[in-house]
């Protein structure tokens, strides 16, 4: 997986658009992706139940809508549960029943707990329609998607790599609605200017950091791999070796001299007392919001609880590059609505969906939710790319690498969550890593992984 080495800050629809590709071409709350898809350009098929235009839904059409099946009384949908993205999702469901008089039931159900809620509750007729996943996963493998079928129209609207992350062997099941990296959050009352290097930080947390006090100059979850990966990978270190876009699951490089250089700097760190062994989320997002810590790095999701509490000392910019010289390697996720296996109206479910991350919609949830949509017109749209907040994450997102597209991801995670907890413990860590890259090999034998 290489990485991006534009070192220019474009507006964020270009990034998106643009950098994404060459990403993609090159080299997961967390998350996985699936395995290669088609590009916007290669729709998995077209269907005359999808929009007439990238902004509106079938329904709103009614020759189109005279194409379609007969319509549901209803449509069920699993939401995660975050309560201030509910209402969003709510406002833009009675607008959709308002249009086409089917009800939307919003049952929501936490994002991580999803895939084995509807292993049970689908085969039951419990299942939704659509239900929000952050990537493809080992959703096709497990049974619980169907194809989405949708027109070029509908799919052009969204960036290739956004479709690619919902996508399995060419075939796609369902519609992105976020796209989303990390970056560094600065408290300019304690860091005035962003470090641009990774010397830059470790000076900022040699002079500010006093433990006993519970002041940092910086942190982060040291032991969440989603983070973490991001110095693996700026090292030169990979995940599954990939080939032209065909990653092969037997080449772990998570042990490899990229991935272990990674390791020994977040070991150095805890040796030198500039970050605790045992920070979680909630201690990072707690001391920075109060000004005890002068940078963490978190996701576009912390934008709205930052700001509450630091208002315009809240700054965001791309991480500080390694001693190498390279960016850390952040992952980018997407965030769709997937369209159930069980799901009895596939053609107004992916209507729906449709219609959810469609461009007026997708431009609303931003506002709502400070969340980023990969639809290419609410890319460009000044709201986003005169947002200095946002054009932080655009340009750390030139760096960042998509998840691997296999569902052997899923036996990574846990692993590599042990592999740092023995390494901030202060544990070697080839042996620590090689270890872990051991785990994953014993868990792909078991799932049965070629």
């Amino acid at each position: 997986m290489s990485k991006m080495s534009k070192k220019i800050a474009l507006p964020l629809g270009v990034v998106l658009a643009g950098s994404l590709v060459l990403t993609a071409c090159g080299s997961s709350d967390n998350g996985n992706n699936g395995a290669a898809a088609p590009s916007s350009s290669s729709p998995a098929s077209e269907s005359p139940a999808a929009s007439p235009s990238a902004s509106e839904s079938a329904a709103a059409s009614p020759s189109a809508e005279a194409n379609m099946p007969e319509k549901p009384a209803e449509l069920t949908i699993w939401p995660d549960d975050n309560a201030d993205k509910l209402d969003v999702i709510k406002g833009f469901a009675d607008k959709y029943t308002e249009k086409t008089g089917i009800k939307i039931n919003i049952r929501p159900v936490p994002m991580n707990d999803q895939p084995d809620t509807l292993s049970l509750d689908g085969p039951a007729g419990k299942g939704p329609d659509l239900f929000y996943q952050p990537g493809i996963g080992a959703l096709v493998v497990k049974g619980l998607v169907q194809p989405l079928n949708a027109t070029e129209d509908v799919l052009s609207s969204y960036t290739p790599e956004a479709l690619a992350a919902l996508s399995q062997d060419g075939t796609l099941y369902g519609l992105p609605a976020v796209t989303e990296t990390y970056a560094l959050f600065y408290n300019k009352k304690l860091v005035p200017q962003a470090p641009a290097t990774i010397a830059d930080l470790e000076k900022i947390m040699q002079e500010q950091t006093d433990a006993k006090k519970q002041k940092y100059g910086f942190l982060f979850e040291a032991t969440n791999f989603y983070y973490a990966w991001s110095l693996m990978g700026g090292n030169g270190g990979y995940i599954f070796k990939d080939n032209d876009g065909k990653f092969d699951v037997n080449d772990i490089g998570l042990n490899k001299e990229g991935a272990v250089a990674g390791g020994k700097l977040i070991q150095s760190w805890v040796e030198k007392g500039y970050i605790p062994k045992d920070v979680n989320g909630d201690i990072v997002g707690g001391l920075f919001t109060a000004g005890q810590v002068g940078a963490v790095i978190n996701g576009p999701w912390a934008v709205q609880d930052y700001m509450n509490q630091l208002g315009d000392d809240l700054a965001v910019a791309p991480l500080p590059t390694l001693d190498n010289g390279n960016h850390p390697t952040s992952f980018i996720g997407v965030k769709g609505w997937m369209l159930s296996k069980f799901s009895k109206s596939p053609e107004w479910a992916a209507d729906f969906a449709a219609f959810l991350t469609n461009e007026e919609n997708s431009l609303e949830y931003f506002k709502q939710t400070g969340e980023t949509p990969p639809v290419k017109n609410v890319l460009n749209n000044p709201v986003l790319t005169d947002d200095p907040i946002v054009a932080g994450f655009s340009q750390q997102i030139q760096y960042g690498i998509p998840f691997p597209t296999v569902p052997e991801l899923d036996h990574v995670w846990d692993p590599m969550a042990n592999a740092l907890k023995f390494i901030v413990d202060k544990q070697d860590v080839q042996a620590s890593l090689d270890d872990a890259v051991k785990q994953v090999q014993d868990k792909m034998k078991m799932a049965g992984a070629n």
